[in-house]
Formats: structure tokens, sequence, C-alpha cells
């Protein structure tokens, strides 16, 4: 298949594509490397909601409507359950914080599908931001001596996986910069990505990384020919080499991980990292025995915790002090029942459909970022097998956000290769 560069989709040529080219970079770039990225580029779409009603926002929506339909309904409906259940039982309105980004996020798809911006800033913006990231774990790793870096996310977990997720993704932008002076910024962010995940040592970001291997070299060589194989070599290769090297904590943690499950079943020590896991996941368990259809409540993890362990069918450990099972489907669950496990589902399996046959039926322009956005997707169902994507804040709304702001581009390219055709079907 041939491999060169493909021509950017037509946009507007005004202002308002202009600033909409810049507010992307911003986003990509300020994502990990500032608390205020996302929520900031969420606030400026909000506020640009008017300027898209006069440019034919509701006729957009409406001609793309069965694309999109499973999106907005798992996006929309796990925030109506949301405020549905905090009207119910009396919760404080700052439940409402996480699941309202995921509705702010929607209004992006319009946003870059109207407007048109740029989507090579948006790429200079990812690259920028994961190598900036990972300058910042590095410090704090060789500088300060912290033995798990975090980032400005607080959370070495967090940071690691969104560190690899946008390495991912950055590199899906190959082809865009293949022939410029840019061209080796891509394959830096992959990079840049897979240290700060040793930085970070997170061992979701590193299974996760193995998952999209296969999707990355089956439908990445399509798009970038044999540059894609030897830089996923590369990364692989530098993998190995880390886990070699003690320095880096990657055998052993990979050790520990062991050890730790040993431990568990063998004289049920939950005081390590992953026996904590394995205490959480039982818990969850009990919880969900117990309440299949409407779990325990999404505020309520940690106080049935400490219930279990009054009645004895817990053990007092640092388990007790955690407010999530540190598992997607489990705590869904255990908290929330069969419902809101069918909103979970479609929040992933809604975009990955989307972006699939955007992959397979969609104009060569948008192939970048549909794989950008499957490859998303399976990362954080890779990182939700041992973590909760959608209970902290700054997860929830960067996923929501790069899913809707991927598709907005892939519907952009979409709507321009349509135009380009419609002279040429008149002539014929």
């Amino acid at each position: 298949m041939e491999t060169t560069r493909p021509a950017a989709p037509a946009r507007a040529n005004d202002r308002a594509s202009t600033w909409a080219s810049w507010l992307m970079l911003l986003l990509s770039a300020s994502a990990l490397t500032t608390n205020f990225g996302v929520h900031l580029t969420l606030l400026l779409v909000l506020l640009s909601l008017g300027l898209l009603v006069r440019r034919g926002f509701t006729d957009f929506h409406r001609t793309h409507a069965r694309v999109l339909r499973y999106i907005f309904l798992g996006f929309g409906g796990f925030v109506l359950v949301t405020l549905l259940r905090m009207l119910w039982f009396g919760h404080p309105i700052n439940v409402m914080d996480g699941p309202s980004r995921l509705l702010f996020a929607l209004a992006c798809i319009g946003f870059v599908g109207i407007l048109r911006p740029n989507i090579r800033l948006f790429w200079v913006g990812m690259c920028i931001g994961t190598i900036v990231a990972a300058v910042q774990g590095g410090w704090q790793f060789v500088v300060l001596g912290e033995e798990r870096v975090t980032g400005i996310t607080h959370h070495a977990i967090t940071y690691g996986d969104l560190a690899v997720a946008m390495g991912v993704m950055s590199f899906c932008a190959l082809s865009d910069f293949r022939g410029t002076r840019l061209a080796w910024l891509p394959p830096l962010a992959l990079l840049c990505g897979m240290l700060a995940a040793i930085f970070s040592g997170s061992r979701g970001a590193w299974l996760g990384f193995l998952l999209v291997l296969w999707p990355m070299l089956k439908y990445g060589s399509r798009m970038h020919g044999k540059t894609m194989r030897w830089v996923v070599g590369l990364v692989l290769l530098a993998c190995a080499v880390g886990y070699l090297v003690p320095q880096t904590g990657i055998a052993g943690r990979a050790a520990d991980a062991v050890s730790d499950v040993e431990r568990y079943y063998s004289v049920h020590d939950a005081s390590t990292n992953v026996g904590t896991r394995l205490e959480l996941w039982k818990a969850a368990g009990m919880m969900i025995a117990e309440h299949p259809f409407a779990g325990v409540g999404r505020e309520n993890f940690r106080p049935t915790l400490l219930a279990f362990e009054k009645e004895g069918r817990l053990q007092h450990s640092i388990a007790l002090t955690y407010s999530s099972a540190h598992n997607d489907v489990l705590h869904t669950l255990a908290t929330g029942g069969l419902l809101d496990l069918v909103f979970l589902l479609l929040m992933y399996g809604a975009p990955f459909v989307f972006f699939s046959r955007m992959l397979h039926h969609g104009p060569q322009a948008a192939a970048a970022p549909a794989l950008a956005g499957m490859l998303l997707v399976i990362l954080f169902v890779a990182f939700g097998l041992t973590d909760v994507m959608f209970w902290l804040m700054r997860t929830q709304a960067f996923y929501a956000t790069m899913v809707c702001v991927l598709a907005g581009f892939c519907l952009a390219a979409q709507s321009a290769s349509n135009a380009s055709q419609v002279p040429h079907a008149l002539r014929t």
C-alpha cells in the first residue's frame, strides 16, 4: 500500500479555524504537563457554542447522528444516571464534577468537525506534551530521587498510563510529518511515553502497551510502511534493555508482583501492592454477589469495606483505606450494578466501533486520528484491568476529550473528502 503522506483535511480559511487549531495545540501539549489544560480547553469550547450554532452545529449533528448516537448515549447516559442518583440519594453536587466533563467533551466533536482545525498542530502539541511530561518525570526520578514519579498528576499510575497513551497516539501522526523537518517528533514522543512509564513504575501502562502492539503493527504498517515495524521493534528492544537494567526497577517490580500473589494466597498477606488489589477485588466480588443490579452506591465503596471488616469478613489491612476496587469492571459492578456497567461498556465500545469503521471505510486523511482513537480505547480498557479509569476526574476528562476531538477530526476529514467528490460527481 502506498505510504505517501496524506493531505490535511480542507478547512475554513478564517480566524475561527486558526483559533481552533491553536486551541487543539494547547489541549494536546498541556493535557499531561499542566493541571488546567483539558479543563481550560473544554471551557473555551463551551464558550464557542454560540459561534458553532451560527455555523451549523445542529445540522452537523443531524447529519452525523447515526454514527455518533452510541457515543452520545454512552457519555450522556452515564451523566444522566449520575444526576438521577445524586437527586434520589441526596448526594452532594460535587459528585457531578467528573461526569460533567464527559458531557462537556461531546461538544468537541462538533467544534472540531465544523471548524476543521489543522490536525498537524494537534499532533505537534501531542508530541511536545509527551516529551515535556517525560522530562518532568525524569527530573523527579533522577534529581529528586523519587522511586515512583507522578509528574503533575500526584498519582504514579495515572502519570504512567496517560504518558503511554500520549506516546502511542503521537506515533500515529508519523505519516503526517513524513518528509518534513518534524519527522523525528512522533518516534521520540513514543519513546518518551515509554520512558515516563518506567519512571512511574506502572505495570498497567506496560500491559496496555503490549496489548496495542498488534493493532499498531496491523494498521500502522499500512499507513507508515516499514517505519512502523522498525520503530516498534526498537521500542521492544528498549523495553527488554530496561528490564535487564536493574536501575530502571522494571525487573524488580515484575518479581515483586509474582511474590505478592504467592504471599496473598499462601498467608493471605494483603499489605503488598498486588495483595492489596487482590483484597479489593475480593471485597468487590462480595458486594456484587449481594447487590448485583444496583450496586452498593458509587459513594459507598469504602464504607462497605469498613462494614465488611467489622463483620469479620475482611482482614484489617491497608486495603481498607481505598475508595475504589482498582479494576474498572469490578468497581463499576460493585458500586453501580449492571446499569452502570452497560454505560461503561458503551463508553469503551461505541468509540472503538466508530474508529474501527472510520479506519476501514473512511478517507485516507482520517486514518491517523482513527488509529489514535482506536489505540486510546484499547489502552484505557487495559489500564482498567488494574485501575478505575472513570473514578479520577483527570482520566475521565482526558479520555472523553481525546475521544471526541479525534472523532471530530475523523468527521472533518470525511466531510472534506465528500465535498471534494461532489464536483466530480456533477461532471459525470
